[in-house]
């Protein structure tokens, strides 16, 4: 993806001079995904026409990007036992009083942030405050201190999600292969479920699925937990056994099909 990332603006730029060309007009905005930092430019190019950076996720995310230098100095400034920062809890940083520094996006404490990746999400972050507004993927309610902040940054700031995206056409179904429809349908409807997924590419520390393990057994609700067979070597010892009435595991599950059924109530 590296050779892409340092292609885009180049090609950005080819792609809408051909498209002004043939149309006979310049654009008068320009609506980007954040990660075109260069849309900025763009914009500036042709007369400082408005510049909108959509941001598809939540507003956290996006604010961490904009605290790196401050991360960066921050941890160079304070050392810890482990000769790093990375324990401390970002308490000056509104909304993230909780979070340790070493949980920020790797991106931000990245060696060499003229690296490809690094650098483009860099770039963005310092592009943005001239950005004449920041689409956000989420809602006041759920973020409001850190969208506070981020509207005391940035010249605007707007909340559209969350956002649903519908197929303009019906999808094929999607295989079951593990029967986790049919499990759920054999639940009784004053029993809601939990279902517990962290993405295809995502296995949480050993600790943390011990840890949910037994939150899981201790509740004794049902529960669906969608875990690849090397997260499931960590279960606590009998665990599945234990559980085998009122939980299911399995490497995949659909999961669209999962949250939309009604005996789910909760989701992890």
């Amino acid at each position: 993806h590296e050779e892409f990332i340092m292609a885009m603006p180049g090609n950005y730029q080819t792609a809408i001079a051909e498209a002004e060309a043939e149309m006979g007009t310049k654009f008068g905005c320009f609506l980007t995904d954040s990660f075109l930092w260069f849309g900025g430019d763009l914009a500036a190019e042709r007369g400082g026409v408005p510049w909108i950076s959509f941001w598809t996720a939540g507003a956290c995310s996006i604010s961490a990007h904009l605290y790196t230098d401050f991360l960066r100095n921050l941890v160079a400034a304070t050392p810890t036992a482990n000769g790093n920062g990375l324990e401390h809890k970002l308490k000056v940083i509104p909304g993230m009083s909780e979070v340790l520094i070493g949980e920020m996006p790797g991106e931000i404490l990245a060696k060499d942030l003229q690296a490809p990746f690094p650098g483009m999400i860099y770039n963005m972050a310092l592009k943005l405050p001239s950005a004449n507004a920041l689409v956000l993927n989420s809602f006041q309610k759920l973020e409001p201190t850190v969208t506070d902040d981020l509207r005391s940054k940035l010249q605007k700031v707007f909340n559209i999600g969350p956002m649903i995206l519908q197929p303009a056409t019906p999808k094929p179904p999607i295989s079951d292969d593990h029967n986790c429809i049919p499990w759920l349908d054999s639940l009784p409807p004053a029993s809601p479920a939990v279902y517990v997924s962290f993405g295809s590419g995502i296995t949480p520390p050993p600790a943390e699925i011990v840890g949910l393990a037994e939150a899981l057994e201790a509740k004794r609700a049902p529960f669906l937990w969608s875990l690849k067979p090397h997260g499931v070597k960590h279960l606590p010892e009998g665990f599945v056994e234990r559980t085998k009435e009122f939980g299911k595991i399995m490497p995949w599950a659909p999961q669209v099909q999962v949250l939309s059924h009604p005996v789910v109530g909760a989701f992890v």
